[in-house]
C-alpha cells in the first residue's frame, strides 16, 4: 500500500466558496439567485424592491458573486453593505446581472441590491361585459323623443297679432 504525503501543505484559499441557489419571491414570481461566496449567507429575501442578503462570516477577507435575473434588477444597481455603499464589479447581459463584491470584516453584514427597475405589475385583462340591450333601447328612446320634441318646438310658427 502506497500513502502519498504532501511535503507542503496549502491551506484551501480565502478565495474558494460554495455556490448556493435561493429562490426569491417578487410579486406573483419566483426568481433564482445563484450565489458563490466564502461565507454563509443565512437568508436572501425581497422587500421594497430591494434584495437583501443577511451575513455571516467568520473570514477578513469576503468574496460574494452574485447572479441576478434583469426581470429584478434592470437599470443601474447599487450594493450597500452595512448602510455603506460599496462599488463592486457588474457585467450584465439580457438576462441576469453577475456581481462580484469583495469586502472585509468577520461577523454578521446585512447586503442590500437596489436598482432603478420598480417592478409593474402586469395589467389585467378586463373581459367584456355582455351589452345590456335594454339600456341601450332606453336611451335611444329619450333621444329620439327629445329629438322629436326639438322638431316640434322649432316647426311651431309664432303668433302674430
Amino acid at each position: 500500500m502506497i500513502v502519498v504525503v504532501p511535503a507542503f501543505a496549502v491551506p484551501l484559499s480565502d478565495k474558494t466558496g460554495l455556490k448556493t441557489k435561493f429562490d426569491v419571491d417578487v410579486g406573483d414570481k419566483t426568481y433564482v439567485i445563484e450565489t458563490v461566496a466564502n461565507f454563509n449567507i443565512d437568508d436572501v429575501a425581497f422587500y421594497n424592491d430591494t434584495l437583501v442578503f443577511q451575513i455571516s462570516s467568520g473570514l477578513q477577507n469576503n468574496l460574494l458573486e452574485l447572479q441576478i435575473p434583469q426581470n429584478i434588477t434592470k437599470g443601474e444597481i447599487h450594493l450597500f453593505l452595512n448602510e455603506q455603499e460599496v462599488v463592486p464589479k457588474i457585467l450584465a447581459n439580457q438576462k441576469i446581472s453577475f456581481v462580484t463584491l469583495e469586502f472585509p470584516g468577520n461577523g454578521t453584514h446585512t447586503l442590500k441590491v437596489k436598482s432603478d427597475f420598480t417592478l409593474v405589475p402586469e395589467p389585467e385583462i378586463i373581459q367584456d361585459e355582455p351589452v345590456n340591450m335594454v339600456v341601450i333601447f332606453v336611451a335611444v328612446a329619450i333621444i329620439a323623443i327629445a329629438a322629436g320634441s326639438v322638431m316640434m318646438y322649432k316647426k311651431r310658427k309664432p303668433v302674430t297679432r
